[in-house]
């Protein structure tokens, strides 16, 4: 029942990667490769359970998981300020080969056990040979455990964390005790020190490491999905506010419209941004030849700005009233709070509102003069 149960969680380590994790960049070619070697290497391991002791498999296994322990390593190391650089990761690479082929080597000098099969655990304190096979990979998994421990536990202690990026790192450090409490349970075996039912026992932690790492990054998934959605929706939310200004605005100064080129819809919200206001600062500046009605007063007043526009441009230059679903979103805080772009847009938005507060009580009025007259 466990075999399958590690065989069904490697094989959702993969599909989550798959799924969640789209881009071409080397951190998801790194965390693609290592979601692939491992569900490889786990179902090596379940397979020597129907092959117990071939040499062959077993060293398979570790060159196969020696592939997944780098990308895991050299992916955490991309997280680090500063980032792992190309030459680091060579070598980590090269490091990580000769850790396979010193494995080889000691699989050729161990003595072989009958029908050629490996030596377990418990034949260590026989060989040499036996003991650095062993060793040598449960010291491999420690080494990039460790490293991989200490990272995570850094970037969950920095604050200004979400939520979901805290609970992925959490897993993640969970994960790597689990795998901290493999490597000992090997080594205590190595020793001498463990009863029969290291076996066993491993087994479990091995499964522990994988269903929390699996929970991990379906849960940094998760956050991805949710901050692009943010990110769509902040963009979709912004180019309602600001276009209808940008149309109006740019009539006056053209000067400050961009080339345009192929334009993602968060890079045309940008130029919207940036044009709407450069042409409102050249307006405030042109205010200095306005009426002496504008005069004294905060530039920085959103009615004033409204008042210029009017005066420059006349009353056509009133865009529509913002829509429900605008102002709700607004409101309820849709706008990325540590969003540069967000930020302007909320300006702008106040503008925005400002021309709705005016043409309300235009209306008012309107409605109120005629009522006065009668009377």
């Amino acid at each position: 029942m466990t075999s399958f149960l590690g065989i069904g969680v490697a094989v959702g380590l993969v599909g989550v990667v798959t799924l969640l994790h789209k881009g071409r960049g080397p951190r998801t070619v790194l965390l693609r490769g290592a979601a692939i070697t491992l569900l490889l290497a786990t179902l090596l391991r379940e397979a020597e359970a129907l092959y117990p002791g071939l040499a062959l498999l077993d060293l398979l296994k570790r060159l196969v998981f020696l592939v997944t322990l780098s990308s895991v390593l050299i992916l955490v190391l991309t997280f680090r300020r500063p980032s792992i650089s190309r030459r680091a990761a060579r070598r980590l690479w090269i490091s990580a080969g000769a850790i396979g082929l010193v494995e080889c080597l000691l699989l050729a000098l161990m003595p072989a056990g009958p029908w050629g099969a490996l030596p377990p655990y418990e034949a260590a304190a026989q060989s040499p040979a036996v003991f650095l096979y062993y060793a040598l990979y449960e010291t491999t998994i420690a080494a990039a455990v460790i490293t991989c421990a200490v990272g995570s536990t850094s970037a969950l202690l920095r604050t200004r964390q979400p939520f979901l990026a805290r609970l992925s790192l959490l897993l993640g450090t969970l994960s790597a005790v689990a795998a901290v409490g493999y490597v000992v349970v090997g080594w205590l075996t190595l020793l001498d020190a463990q009863g029969s039912g290291s076996a066993a026992l491993r087994h479990y932690l091995f499964l522990s490491t994988i269903t929390l790492l699996l929970a991990g990054i379906a849960v940094g998934g998760i956050r991805k999905i949710v901050v692009e959605g943010q990110e769509a929706l902040t963009t979709s939310l912004g180019t309602d506010i600001v276009e209808p200004l940008w149309r109006e605005v740019v009539k006056l100064h053209p000067g400050v419209m961009l080339p345009v080129d192929r334009l993602t819809p968060r890079e045309r919200l940008l130029r919207l941004v940036v044009e709407t206001n450069d042409a409102l600062h050249l307006i405030r500046r042109d205010s200095a030849t306005s009426p002496d009605s504008f005069q004294g007063r905060d530039p920085a007043d959103p009615r004033l700005t409204v008042d210029l526009l009017i005066h420059f441009l006349g009353e056509s230059v009133v865009p529509g009233p913002l829509s429900l679903r605008t102002r709700l979103l607004v409101r309820t805080g849709a706008l990325m709070a540590d969003d540069e772009i967000a930020s302007s847009v909320k300006d702008l938005y106040e503008l925005r509102v400002a021309f709705a507060t005016r043409t309300k009580w235009r209306r008012r009025l309107s409605l109120a003069e005629p009522l006065g007259n009668r009377l």
